[in-house]
């Protein structure tokens, strides 16, 4: 079981990591239709990736200056930040030296930067001349997802590695992700089609009733625009007297970490990024969860505006919640900005 004391977590980052995850066969058709490659390894790679900068979050959350800001004064970026993801990096490119890689800290800020950082990242994957291009993987990295929270020495923030593979219709699929939180010693891990685990043992997400009034949701607070906030505000006055909380966690690895283990109903938010979101889709839809875009289809990596719900243990007379959830959006204007 994950520890919730800072103790544990500052232990386990002095020893080697021995809790690799073992995933369940592929028993849907012959082969695994996303990818030829051993997903076994990679996902032990993305681990072994996240817990290697557990030590230097510990020694330095609460305890590092901003190194800069990006958009404004909530966009920050610590030292940590960029030497996080150079570890990662680097532990990656040691195991998979062909495969391609997007960390959020080597674009520049805002929706425009992250939206072309995707779209060439993919096209780059698609387009690769290589014989053996169809068996590259993207890794899509956030070193520290909630930054801000590290920076103040606030215990939610993340690691979070997403990793991509294009599809026999050059499409991009999200076919693994690792979400770690050191200060609860919580990794969690999942790879599409064989399953969702926390700390190598399968996850057991807690199946939650579809009644709204039930619901605890996580709206997110995003800065980018005047518009987003308008609509987050919306969203939240929409809510608050519909559901038994709401709560805005800026994390959102974390929290799609928190909706996939059923701690969390449902999580809302506007204008993510690929980083925000790749290894968090996997985990959730593996735990039985369900993400979908504003227009109430299912989401993929390239959506930017999401709904996403935890496991539901029944069907009922109510409609699904993620649905319950986007009427409300939509009466209330929170949609567009």
């Amino acid at each position: 079981m994950a520890s919730s004391s800072t103790s544990t977590a500052t232990t386990a980052s002095t020893s080697e990591f021995k809790q690799h995850t073992e995933l369940d066969p592929y028993t849907q058709a012959d082969t695994y239709p996303y990818t030829s490659r051993d997903m076994q390894k990679v996902i032990q790679v993305a681990e072994e990736a996240a817990f290697k900068v557990t030590k230097l979050m510990m020694e330095t959350s609460g305890n590092i200056a901003v190194s800069k800001t990006k958009m404004n004064a909530a966009d920050l970026v610590t030292e940590s930040d960029i030497e996080c993801q150079r570890i990662i990096k680097e532990t990656i490119s040691h195991h998979f030296p062909m495969d391609n890689f997007l960390g959020e800290e080597d674009l520049d800020a805002g929706s425009t930067a992250s939206i072309n950082g995707l779209s060439s990242a993919l096209s780059n994957a698609v387009q690769d001349d290589d014989d053996n291009a169809k068996d590259k993987l993207l890794w899509i990295v956030d070193p520290i997802d909630g930054t801000t929270n590290f920076q103040a020495g606030l215990p939610m923030f993340c690691v979070s590695i997403g990793i991509v593979a294009i599809d026999e219709h050059n499409e991009p699929v999200v076919v693994g992700g690792v979400i770690y939180n050191c200060v609860l010693n919580e990794m969690v891990s999942a790879v599409k089609g064989r399953g969702c685990y926390i700390n190598g043992e399968k996850m057991k997400p807690r199946a939650a009733s579809s009644d709204l009034k039930q619901a605890l949701i996580n709206v997110g607070f995003p800065v980018s625009s005047e518009g987003t906030l308008r609509a987050s505000s919306r969203a939240v006055a929409a809510l608050a007297t519909k559901v038994r909380g709401v709560r805005m966690i800026a994390s959102a690895s974390q929290v799609m970490s928190w909706v996939a283990q059923g701690k969390l109903n449902s999580y809302v938010s506007w204008d993510l990024n690929s980083w925000d979101i790749a290894a968090g889709m996997v985990i959730v839809e593996e735990a039985g969860g369900f993400i979908s875009n504003f227009e109430g289809v299912k989401a993929t990596i390239t959506d930017r505006d999401l709904i996403v719900t935890c496991k539901q243990d029944d069907d009922g007379d109510n409609a699904p919640l993620s649905k319950q959830i986007l009427d409300i959006l939509t009466e209330n204007e929170c949609l567009k900005y």
